[in-house]
C-alpha cells in the first residue's frame, strides 16, 4: 500500500509541525497549491482552514484538531487573530482602523479573511484592503508600513515572533479577535473508515517535540465548527444581496 497524502494549505511556518503529523500516520506531506483540489479526492488528509471544510459539502471530513498551548483557549481547541499595527502607529483598535489600509491574508482563511469581515461587515470599511497571499507577508507589510494593519492568525504570529524576534520591535497588538474554533485535520470522505481511525487514533496519541516547538499540546477530536458555518452563510448572503442591489442600480 502507498504511503498516504497529506496536504497543507495552512501557514508555512508549521509545516515542520505537518510533516511530523504526517510521518507519524505513515503519510508523506505535500504543499497544496489550492484548497478545491481537495474535492477531487487523490489528497487523503489535508490541514486546512474551516471556510474551505464547510464549502466543500461533504467531500471531506474533520478527523482532529490541535489544541493550542496558549492559556487563553482553555486547553480547547480554539484560536484567534491578533490585530497587529506598527510600533509607532498611533492606531489602539480595530476602530481606529476605519478608513486605513488593510492587508488580509487570502479569502478561504477564518483568522485571515472572515473574522475581519465578521466584525467590520464589509471591506469599505477600510479606505484600502490588499490580498498579502499569506499570514507572514501581512505582517510584513504591517512591519514595513506598506499597511496599516492586519488580522494574523495568533498562532501564526506567536511561531513568527519566535523564529523572527526582531518582529517584536516592529509590530504591536492592538486588539484579539475570536477565540473561533481552530482549522481541522480533514479526510477526504471516501478514505477506508478503518484508514480514517488509525490515523486519526495516531494523531491524537501525538506527542513530541516538533509540537512542543510550535506550540501544540495535543490534537484531539475536532470541534463544532457551527459557529463559523452561522457566521460565513450571513457573510455570504449580505455579499450577494450588495452584489445584486449593484447590478440593480447598474440597469437602472
Amino acid at each position: 500500500m502507498p504511503p498516504l497524502v497529506f496536504a497543507t494549505y495552512l501557514a508555512p511556518c508549521n509545516r515542520p509541525l505537518y510533516e511530523f503529523a504526517a510521518a507519524a500516520c505513515g503519510g508523506v506531506l505535500i504543499d497544496g497549491i489550492d484548497w478545491r483540489e481537495l474535492a477531487a479526492r487523490s489528497i487523503d488528509v489535508a490541514f486546512v482552514c474551516s471556510p474551505p471544510l464547510l464549502w466543500l459539502d461533504g467531500a471531506v471530513e474533520a478527523i482532529a484538531a490541535p489544541v493550542l498551548c496558549d492559556p487563553r483557549y482553555g486547553r480547547r481547541p480554539h484560536y484567534s487573530s491578533e490585530v497587529v499595527v506598527g510600533a509607532g502607529s498611533p492606531h489602539r483598535s480595530l476602530a481606529d482602523l476605519r478608513g486605513a489600509r488593510w492587508a488580509y491574508n487570502e479569502p478561504s482563511s477564518w483568522s485571515g479573511y472572515w473574522t475581519t469581515l465578521n466584525r467590520v461587515g464589509d471591506w469599505s470599511y477600510f479606505g484600502e484592503a490588499v490580498a498579502a497571499g499569506s499570514h507572514q507577508r501581512a505582517l510584513r507589510m504591517v512591519a514595513t508600513g506598506e499597511v496599516d494593519g492586519s488580522a494574523v492568525d495568533a498562532h501564526v504570529l506567536a511561531v513568527e515572533l519566535r523564529d523572527h524576534p526582531e518582529l517584536a520591535d516592529q509590530i504591536r497588538v492592538i486588539e484579539t479577535l475570536g477565540p473561533a474554533p481552530i482549522q481541522p485535520v480533514v479526510a477526504r470522505a471516501d478514505l477506508d473508515p478503518e484508514v480514517r481511525q488509525e490515523v486519526q487514533a495516531r494523531l491524537l496519541a501525538l506527542r513530541g517535540e516538533p509540537l512542543v516547538r510550535h506550540f501544540v499540546e495535543r490534537f484531539v477530536p475536532p470541534p463544532d465548527y457551527a459557529p463559523i458555518a452561522d457566521a460565513l452563510g450571513r457573510l455570504q448572503a449580505a455579499a450577494v444581496s450588495d452584489r445584486d442591489a449593484l447590478a440593480g442600480a447598474l440597469q437602472r
